[in-house]
């Protein structure tokens, strides 16, 4: 399935009548330069005629003839052997329905592949690019695929296509064997843990939203904003509360404990209410106390952090910055020290379509 360029345009050479190029390729030559001594010599005559006056008209050179590939489709993903994925997008996506828009991997390699008509619906990438998760129509719920060997496993969980027909979340643990599926606005909003190792589903408060899932028994880490401020629940802990109105929170560090969020001001007078101050903060998630909160540097001019995700290594967390104007620059991903702020470029979004980067907590 994976056809290279040349194999492609081989092919192409193949289907094409036989001609003797080179010959055909004498010929034109030997035409034109006919045609352009006529002309030369014309030229001349006039010269002659009016006794060396200038000529008007330039004879200009004949372009070059350019070959141009024809437009290749990214090959189907193939059944096993891909490399962990960078991010997957689906062109055309942007401010309307995304029906038959066929969702977009990009690996780390670089590599190009479109998923079938089977997955038509959400997908989301663990934080380490190696597995897939997405809704399946022909099973009616989530299935989770390891792209190296090509291993699926299916929720447990039947769903509806009509559940992410509207606002929903799909949080996957670090292996994709877990993960939270919630949805708002519509007639079931449903909000579960699934566990597809062990073929359970646990039903979750209703109204919290979910932030961080780990594997096996680890924590699930949910949140509420209400008017000014918010909540972060830590399953089997005491909820606590900050003093954000947010959604813009990482997936819990590796301590199992620390949570990172993106700072903001808040102002009832000021539309939107709340705007971010280009800081980060982390806090303990298991118990209020104190923050740490650090300014990030080393974004460029006109981009600015919009969403978190997982965690890089015990310091560093993934951050989308995004464009504060729809200028045509893209959306750049960057890993974030959260003791000194300092940035680093990870990778580009494409410009085209609804992107969705491994890990992102959105």
């Amino acid at each position: 399935m994976n056809h290279t360029l040349r194999e492609d345009l081989h092919a192409l050479a193949e289907q094409a009548p036989t001609v003797d190029l080179a010959a055909q390729a004498v010929r034109g030559a030997r035409r034109r330069r006919a045609t352009r001594l006529a002309v030369a010599a014309a030229a001349v005559t006039c010269l002659i005629a009016l006794g060396g006056g200038s000529l008007l008209l330039r004879v200009r050179p004949t372009p070059p003839i350019v070959f141009v590939p024809p437009e290749t489709k990214a090959p189907l993903l193939p059944a096993k052997g891909v490399g962990p994925v960078e991010q997957a997008f689906r062109p055309g996506c942007l401010g309307g329905s995304c029906a038959g828009s066929p969702w977009h991997i990009v690996t780390r390699q670089g590599d190009t592949y479109q998923l079938g008509k089977e997955a038509t619906g959400p997908l989301e990438v663990t934080a380490d690019g190696r597995r897939i998760a997405y809704y399946s129509a022909k099973h009616r719920g989530i299935v989770v695929r390891d792209l190296a060997s090509g291993k699926t496993w299916q929720a447990p969980l039947k769903q509806p296509a009509e559940d992410f027909a509207v606002e929903y979340a799909l949080r996957l643990s670090p292996d994709g064997l877990r993960f939270v599926v919630s949805g708002w606005g519509g007639r079931r909003e449903p909000n579960k843990l699934v566990d597809v190792e062990r073929g359970t589903v646990t039903d979750l408060k209703r109204g919290w939203w979910p932030v961080s899932v780990s594997d096996g028994p680890g924590p699930v880490v949910l949140a509420k904003p209400y008017d000014m401020t918010s909540q972060v629940w830590v399953l089997g802990h005491a909820p606590i509360t900050i003093q954000d109105f947010t959604y813009h929170y990482s997936g819990l560090a590796p301590d199992g404990r620390t949570l990172a969020r993106l700072g903001q001001t808040v102002d009832r007078n000021r539309r939107p209410m709340a705007q971010g101050d280009g800081s980060i903060v982390t806090f303990d998630a298991t118990q209020a106390g104190r923050e740490s909160r650090t300014s990030i540097s080393g974004l460029p001019e006109g981009l600015r952090p919009s969403r978190l995700g997982a965690w890089l290594n015990a310091t560093e967390v993934t951050v989308l910055a995004v464009p504060d104007s729809p200028s045509g620059t893209p959306s750049v991903v960057y890993a974030v020290d959260v003791r000194t702020g300092k940035s680093r470029e990870l990778f580009a979004l494409r410009k085209d379509g609804l992107n969705v980067v491994p890990g992102l907590v959105r």
